[in-house]
């Protein structure tokens, strides 16, 4: 134990800080490998959620499965649109509302954001046996389940109108990505 009481040997203590550091150097490696793709991790995550989704997604509910705020996702929409990734357009019935597209630019692109995920994913796990990773696998699992609840009640907490936290960011439902 330190002086403060944290009981920073102990395997549940260790876990969190070891989850936040390596999701922190894995974005960090794969927004690198990315960038020559002219893209970014928080870029890729929204491709990869309109590519589930051929109908289109509103802005609204991008924003919901990216896990940001609509203000912030507009920001990225806007460098995905100039950049030809995805088109906005006008919902039918609601001019308000906005559906993302995914353009004909990005349908092969994401074949080669894959294999940079892929590859990365093949150079850290290359010495983890297949049973070490499917039991990390199942732990996360566990923990997503347990999480998501918690997440979703914080988005729903009064002045929260179902939208994002005080921290910004919305309750997240990430579309897994190979």
């Amino acid at each position: 134990m330190t002086t403060n009481g944290t009981a920073t040997e102990e395997p549940s203590y260790r876990l969190g800080l070891e989850l936040a550091e390596v999701s922190r150097l894995w974005r960090h490696v794969l927004d690198a490998r990315l960038k020559p793709l002219g893209l970014s991790t928080a870029r890729w995550v929204a491709l990869v959620n309109l590519s589930a989704h051929p109908e289109g997604l509103t802005q609204n509910a991008l924003a919901l499965r990216v896990g940001i705020k609509g203000s912030t996702l507009v920001g990225q929409l806007d460098l995905l649109e100039a950049d030809g990734w995805v088109v906005r357009r006008a919902q039918p019935g609601d001019r308000r509302v906005k559906r993302v597209f995914l353009t004909a630019k990005a349908r092969p692109a994401l074949a080669s954001i894959a294999a940079v995920g892929r590859d990365l994913r093949r150079e850290l796990l290359r010495d983890s046996s297949e049973a070490e990773i499917r039991a990390c696998v199942r732990l996360l699992g566990r923990l997503k389940t347990r999480l998501q609840p918690l997440a979703d009640s914080l988005a729903a907490a009064p002045g929260a109108s179902g939208a994002p936290g005080a921290d910004g960011r919305a309750s997240p439902r990430l579309v897994a990505a190979e």
